[in-house]
């Protein structure tokens, strides 16, 4: 019974479900709510529906919501639909933990499968299904993204639960394997990261995504007066929500509104601020005597890139970036963007290889350049665990006071607003660091950087009293 198309007749006798006029084969293929309800018996309701069609139409869907709407539940369905009409079809899960691989997706996949298992067949374990040797289903969970590669198989679907807390070395590994011409993705997840894939689907690269909200507001039991789902969020634990963490907040920005929050607890900047520095007319246009600026942060090759902020008073005129650049090339772009901007200073991130770009750009003469080392010791090292953390919290002040104006630049926001932050045992505080960033498989915040070096208040004069 496996293939493009199954006899409606005997797939309907499994469930009980008589229908002695239909007998001709029918196509699921494209058609998995259809699938879910005549052939699986599962009730849906309208979101789930439009999640089941959306994966059907389109080649990459993320799906946004709230605690409770029984997102794990449909995307189990999409696993046996496609694993079931697709021939020789592949399906590959994942989700931030084992915990979460095995007993939460994957508890839902083996509950349909023994409801239906005459239909699936095969061979279940925990954490797959396998038909035969080029036709399965099977559930990974680690931070090796090369396990996720050389999958490249004509029918591939992969689906990712939880899908903000996986790591981008992952999402990197499924993009390399989603060459073939049926090949789809399926994110679904609560909003709880600021940056990443899940949060660049909605927004900054949206583009290639299907995308799909669903609020606790959207859900049956909150439409009608009665309880109808009982394993659907219901309306007293939305009113518990409101009550015990207030509608401002974080928890229930993600859990019930299913939004993006503004900030996270351990975000510097809340996005509300960032957002409201992007075109913001309440700051004063720059004098024309205005001061130009540089901040730049430097990178070589690979996957990160060279920034440069400029900025005129409170207002930033540009950020530029820059990919695979040796030293003498990125003093040449600092070069030409100071010229074209007229720039009187400039601030280069001198650590590593950051410092020849200072030697160079002091040798030529034509700008004031500061090497800042940001992990060196702050001005107030009572309260700032080093330079960094300083720099940043003078940033943080800018948006707080509105003393500052951004371009309407989705990258940029994004990374301003996942700037994360802590504080060490003295009560300093501490900026997450690029290497803490790199092991979540996360890149450099380069042009945010480059912002904190733009607005930094360091001279030469002041590094020299400070170290």
């Amino acid at each position: 019974m496996h293939g493009v198309r199954l006899h409606l007749q005997p797939a309907l006798s499994l469930i009980g479900v008589t229908a002695p006029e239909l007998t001709s084969p029918v196509d699921f293929s494209d058609d998995p709510a259809r699938f879910v309800t005549e052939v699986l018996g599962a009730n849906l309701w309208d979101k789930q529906r439009q999640i089941l069609g959306a994966v059907a139409n389109h080649k990459r869907v993320a799906v946004r919501s709230c605690n409770g709407s029984g997102k794990t539940f449909t995307a189990a369905y999409v696993v046996i639909w496609w694993l079931i009409t697709q021939p020789e079809s592949i399906v590959i899960t994942t989700a931030p933990t084992a915990h979460q691989v095995r007993n939460i997706l994957w508890r839902e996949i083996r509950r349909i499968y023994h409801s239906n298992s005459a239909l699936i067949s095969g061979k279940l374990s925990n954490t797959s299904i396998e038909l035969d040797d080029k036709h399965f289903a099977v559930g990974l969970s680690t931070d090796q993204p090369e396990r996720f590669q050389g999958f490249h198989e004509g029918n591939i679907l992969f689906v990712v639960d939880e899908a903000s807390g996986v790591r981008e070395g992952i999402y990197e590994a499924l993009e390399g394997s989603m060459t073939s011409s049926n090949s789809k993705v399926l994110l679904i997840g609560n909003p709880t990261s600021l940056r990443g894939t899940f949060y660049d689907a909605f927004h900054r690269r949206r583009s290639p995504w299907h995308t799909i909200h669903i609020s606790a507001f959207d859900t049956p039991n909150l439409q009608s007066d009665e309880v109808k789902y009982r394993s659907l969020v219901t309306p007293e634990w939305v009113a518990e929500a409101e009550q015990n963490w207030g509608v401002d907040s974080f928890q229930y920005q993600v859990r019930v509104l299913r939004e993006f929050p503004s900030s996270s607890e351990d975000t510097l900047i809340p996005l509300k601020e960032i957002e409201q520095a992007r075109g913001d007319a309440s700051i004063e246009q720059p004098e024309s005597e205005a001061s130009v600026e540089l901040g730049v942060d430097v990178a070589r090759f690979g996957s990160d890139r060279t920034a440069i902020c400029v900025r005129a008073g409170p207002r930033v005129l540009a950020i530029e970036t820059f990919q695979n650049l040796d030293t003498m090339q990125a003093a040449g772009e600092v070069m030409s963007v100071g010229r074209k901007y007229g720039a009187h200073l400039v601030r280069v991130d001198e650590i590593g290889i950051g410092a020849g770009v200072v030697d160079r750009l002091n040798e030529l003469g034509e700008f004031e350049v500061v090497g800042v080392n940001v992990s060196r010791r702050a001005a107030d090292p009572e309260h700032f665990a080093n330079y960094r953390a300083e720099m940043f919290d003078g940033l943080r002040k800018r948006f707080h006071e509105e003393q500052i104006h951004i371009p309407d630049n989705a990258e940029l926001i994004s990374q301003l607003a996942s700037i994360r932050y802590s504080f060490t045992s003295s009560g300093q505080l501490r900026i997450e660091e690029k290497r803490d960033l790199r092991s979540r498989g996360e890149k450099s915040p380069d042009m945010a950087d480059a912002l904190a070096l733009a607005f930094a208040s360091s001279t030469r004069e002041t590094f020299k009293v400070w170290t």
